[in-house]
């Protein structure tokens, strides 16, 4: 772990010594310009931490109640009409290019933490030092955040000012650049289990399609989004927002299509625009037989008509219905709906299929080579190998009944 300036050891117990900047508050009282302050007896790892919020509040939470700027770290001021808020750049992030309403709340909700801790300092003002304090207030215990929330706004903050830099040219440089918050992961994905597929599958709704009377549920879609998720690693957005129209079965492999093209559709990336062979499995179950009737009674064109959507997004009412329904068949955080993801890709790699095809059935950004990204073509034939690869033997699903529509 780095060290911390100014951090020092008496005993058991560790010590900070804080040099004041010219003109801090808090001169008038210590005329030596030295602020020595106990730690506590902790680890050195601890002290460091303690240290490090300690010393931003001291170097900047008092100047800020003053509103009096470091003449020893802050340039020159920009004049009052060349200055902007990061608010500002903000707004002009928005507008550059088409971004999720998700992306754009995202980025502003790291934008009010900013503000809430500098006081709206301009960008054209901004130090690294400042850059330092602000990571230390993010990761405070008092902000009772995870790490990975502290980071991801840090990482918004550091995205902006890198926009101000390179698109805009209104700053140099980025001062935060390398700034980084460490985060851990506090609700780690992993695959269902074997006996945890059997708990979920073996319930009345997937033994009897015994569809729930909860309207979040849509119905038709309880029963046919999580086995979807089981035998295509797609994410719950992206199947809650299908179309009759995506569920194409004209060619040799029926597919099902993750795109971005219809109303209230989106994706994550760019690579999760794909094509992803139906597995047999969902053939024999009857899904086919589902698409055939809902293109002829549904007018509206959705593969889920009794879906609602909340806020524009398909998967929204599903998500928080499918964690009630889980909850209460008695699973904890995990696994969740996420974890079909794991548990597809699991059940792929094991079976040896390579990473290039797994990663573009599931929609990631392939790596490796450019050549790997950009000219190998996978064909129908070989994804459908791929997806069939996927088999639960513990699971046991029966036809319960040819399905009549919606």
């Amino acid at each position: 772990m780095a060290g911390l300036t100014g951090l020092f050891q008496r005993g058991s117990s560790y010590y900070l010594q804080v040099v004041l900047p010219p003109h801090h508050p808090l001169q008038t009282k210590y005329k030596n310009g030295k602020f020595v302050t106990s730690l506590g007896q902790c680890s050195y790892r601890e002290a460091v931490k303690r240290g490090t919020i300690k010393r931003a509040e001291v170097l900047y939470s008092a100047a800020l109640q003053c509103r009096l700027p470091n003449p020893s770290t802050v340039h020159q001021a920009a004049p009052p009409s060349q200055r902007h808020t990061l608010r500002d750049i903000h707004g002009l992030w928005t507008s550059s290019k088409t971004r999720s309403k998700d992306t754009i709340s995202a980025c502003l909700r790291a934008v009010c933490r900013y503000e809430e801790f500098t006081g709206n300092v301009p960008v054209e003002d901004l130090t690294r030092e400042l850059g330092g304090t602000f990571r230390a207030w993010l990761e405070h215990p008092d902000r009772k955040t995870t790490s990975k929330t502290a980071r991801d706004r840090l990482i918004w903050v550091k995205s902006l000012l890198q926009f101000a830099s390179q698109d805009l040219g209104l700053i140099r440089q980025s001062p935060w650049t390398g700034i980084d918050i460490e985060s851990t992961t506090t609700h780690k994905r992993r695959p269902w289990t074997a006996a945890e597929l059997t708990t979920f599958f073996v319930q009345p709704l997937h033994l009897a399609y015994q569809l729930p009377d909860d309207n979040k549920a849509g119905k038709d879609a309880a029963y046919w989004i999580p086995l979807l998720g089981l035998y295509t690693g797609a994410r719950v957005g992206e199947l809650a927002q299908l179309r009759v129209t995506d569920v194409r079965t004209g060619g040799d492999v029926p597919m099902l299509s993750i795109t971005n093209e219809g109303e209230n559709q989106q994706v994550k990336t760019k690579a999760g625009l794909r094509d992803v062979p139906i597995h047999g499995e969902l053939i024999r179950l009857g899904f086919l037989d589902y698409v055939t009737a809902a293109q002829k009674k549904n007018s509206s064109g959705n593969l889920w008509p009794d879906l609602p959507t909340r806020e524009g997004k398909p998967g929204g009412y599903f998500s928080h219905w499918f964690g009630i329904y889980r909850r209460g068949l008695g699973f904890g955080k995990t696994p969740d709906f996420h974890c079909f993801r794991h548990t597809v890709r699991t059940q792929m790699a094991e079976a040896g299929i390579s990473e290039a095809v797994i990663d573009t059935l599931v929609g990631h950004e392939i790596s490796g080579s450019v050549g790997a990204k950009v000219y190998t073509h996978r064909g129908p034939e070989t994804l459908l190998k791929a997806i069939e690869a996927l088999r639960y033997p513990a699971l046991t699903l029966s036809l319960t009944r040819v399905y009549q529509g919606p």
